[in-house]
């Protein structure tokens, strides 16, 4: 993919992954929209964009509620004409032993991870289907994809993969009308939705969590978002699926996960004509 001339929607970008997307993207000539619940933050991102030559707006958009999602649409086409990249990244966690989640925790995750995207999605599908393109990035994470023993993170596991199951059908479905599709999986990134997660439990067991967050988030293998956001480029430029970092890679290797032989599996299933399963036996 060219990025030059290009306009994006970076939703969650007030930090984190968000942020680092948005401000890598600008460094390649994209204007951005900018959406998110923290106005005052986004605001720091508009004038570093800014400051790169490119234009930005600020949107205040919780993907949880229907109405802000198709405000955000609204504003975004209304302002930039077109929109060619969508990036699905607002998320929240919810941290604790499975037994101690309740439903309205489940409830609170599922509106904004998964069905978060799937308002986004939504809400910008009829432009890209009637210009037939745009790029639609929905960012997953590491421990969808590979195995985990997380005890602590099953809500929010649960969702991301769920993305990964969105991603894989909207790619098959979008890709032959020349809308493009691709997974970011995250590895470790520092940023700060396990300190805004809300955790559950006891206020000891809660208290026990939050410092053994603080802990592991500083040990040396965690990427930074701006790490990560170069690799998400470099992902979309060779228009892979699924976007993860070669560290990854070799780590899910073992568990009988080859990314790459599923990207290219993935780039032929869409092409006319794409024979994906075996003929049935008549």
């Amino acid at each position: 993919m060219d990025f030059k001339g290009k306009t994006a929607v970076v939703t969650g970008s007030s930090g984190g992954i968000g942020k680092g997307v948005a401000i890598a993207l600008a460094k390649e000539g994209v204007d951005i929209v900018l959406a998110s619940r923290n106005v005052p933050n986004m605001e720091l991102v508009k004038k570093e964009i800014e400051s790169l030559g490119q234009r930005a707006i600020v949107v205040k958009c919780d993907v949880s509620k229907d109405e802000d999602v198709f405000k955000m649409k609204d504003i975004a086409l209304e302002a930039f004409g077109n929109i060619d990249i969508l990036i699905n990244n607002a998320a929240v966690g919810v941290r604790g032993l499975l037994e101690n989640v309740k439903m309205e925790d489940w409830n609170f995750i599922v509106n904004t991870n998964l069905l978060g995207y799937v308002r986004n999605v939504m809400a910008f599908l009829p432009h890209f289907m009637a210009r037939k393109s745009g790029y639609i990035v929905n960012v997953s994470t590491i421990q969808a994809l590979g195995f985990t023993a997380e005890k602590l993170n099953i809500p929010y596991i649960t969702t991301k993969a769920g993305i990964l199951g969105l991603s894989e059908c909207l790619y098959g479905y979008l890709g032959p009308m020349g809308v493009k599709v691709s997974c970011l999986v995250p590895g470790a990134v520092a940023t700060e939705i396990s300190r805004n997660s809300r955790f559950v439990g006891t206020p000891e067991q809660q208290k026990e969590m939050r410092q053994r967050d603080e802990q592991f988030s500083k040990l040396p293998f965690f990427m930074t978002s701006e790490q990560q956001a170069a690799g998400l480029l470099e992902g979309m430029r060779r228009e892979d699926y699924i976007i993860l970092v070669p560290d990854s890679r070799k780590m899910l290797m073992p568990q009988g996960r080859d990314i790459d032989t599923l990207n290219a599996f993935l780039k032929k299933a869409i092409l006319p004509g794409a024979q994906i399963f075996p003929p049935r036996n008549t």
